[in-house]
């Protein structure tokens, strides 16, 4: 049997795509806890590095992300009551909780300290 694909070989390292997934999500929410950080916002960084952290590490990752996703989605709410939220930050909060959504759904993957039940 043939799957549909042009790489069939391919589809044995599907568990390396959500780590993938894992390393951009980190890259973006340790970029804001940074910014965080500097605006003197330190609780808000905390929150943002612990669940990066938690993320790169695989360690509850589902919980995680849930928490960075509500982190995300409150740093957008307020920043947009101060209008100081440019158009390339909208679209890149929203495919960063998309990420963390596929991350919800499809757990971590590989390299990950959770233990699949």
């Amino acid at each position: 049997m043939h799957p549909l694909t042009v790489f069939p070989e391919l589809l044995t390292f599907e568990l390396i795509a959500p780590f993938i997934l894992r390393l951009a999500a980190c890259v973006f929410i340790f970029f804001i806890a940074k910014e965080r950080y500097n605006k003197s916002y330190k609780w808000a960084s905390i929150v943002y590095g612990i669940s990066g952290l938690f993320i790169l590490l695989g360690l509850y990752t589902q919980i995680s992300a849930l928490i960075a996703i509500a982190s995300i989605k409150f740093d957008y709410w307020v920043n947009r009551k101060g209008l100081t939220i440019s158009t390339e930050r909208k679209l890149l909060c929203a495919i960063v909780i998309l990420i963390l959504l596929s991350l919800l759904f499809t757990g971590p993957g590989f390299l990950a300290l959770d233990l699949p039940l």
